[in-house]
């Protein structure tokens, strides 16, 4: 998944590399990224390792940050095709003239925008948070008529909490993720429209930073 804009200017997201994860954690400079890149020509060794080779950060850091990437990861891969959903809604359907079926509870989004960087400036610092509506758009489909969940996976250690709010949900993230559950919404490319307020952490500093949070949509 990479990052591009569409026709109106709205940026993708994508999953983030480990050099901008370290970057944007402010663990390493752009200089020190650049080097680690051309030494890695020659030595064969992975970012990570060239980087704590050569003293840049401790490895606790490395580690932390793939934590970080491979949680993002595991949340771009759980999708489904939708057609999956509308094939098993009208073949459970069809099964109710001669005998009953138990479909599998299934839910998929299609992601329609998604801001790619969160901006945080002095009079954001001194209220203590900043509010971002409509940061991303998606379009779920669920056949469970009792709703499905959002999970939300941290990218970034810039905030405390943040509340998450749709039209028809709200729910307080912590800064190590959590759960907004949508229910009694069942359907094929339902709108969802989430707003954000992150309540930022202490040692924040005013600047532009990548997205802090990925989500998932699936079923309960």
């Amino acid at each position: 998944m990479t990052t591009r804009n569409d026709p109106k200017g709205v940026k993708y997201d994508r999953p983030p590399k480990l050099g901008e994860l370290l970057l944007a954690q402010g663990a390493i400079t752009n200089e020190q990224l650049a080097a680690a890149l051309e030494r890695q020509k020659t030595s064969g060794r992975r970012l990570g390792e060239e980087l704590i080779h050569a003293g840049v950060v401790k490895r606790s850091v490395v580690s932390r940050a793939l934590r970080v990437q491979r949680r993002i990861g595991v949340a771009a891969i759980c999708t489904l095709a939708v057609s999956t959903i509308q094939h098993d809604v009208e073949a459970a359907v069809r099964s109710q003239i001669a005998v009953t079926a138990t479909v599998p509870a299934r839910a998929i989004s299609e992601q329609q925008a998604q801001l790619a960087e969160l901006t945080v400036s002095a009079a954001d610092i001194a209220r203590g948070y900043v509010e971002i509506p409509a940061a991303s758009r998606l379009k779920v489909s669920a056949n469970n008529p009792d709703g499905y969940a959002v999970d939300f996976f941290p990218r970034l250690p810039i905030f405390k909490s943040v509340t998450v709010s749709s039209s028809s949900a709200t729910a307080r993230i912590g800064a190590e993720g959590g759960t907004m559950i949508v229910r009694g919404q069942h359907g094929m490319k339902m709108p969802l429209d989430l707003s954000y307020r992150f309540e930022l952490g202490e040692n924040v500093a005013p600047g532009t930073y990548a997205w802090p949070l990925a989500l998932s949509v699936r079923a309960f």
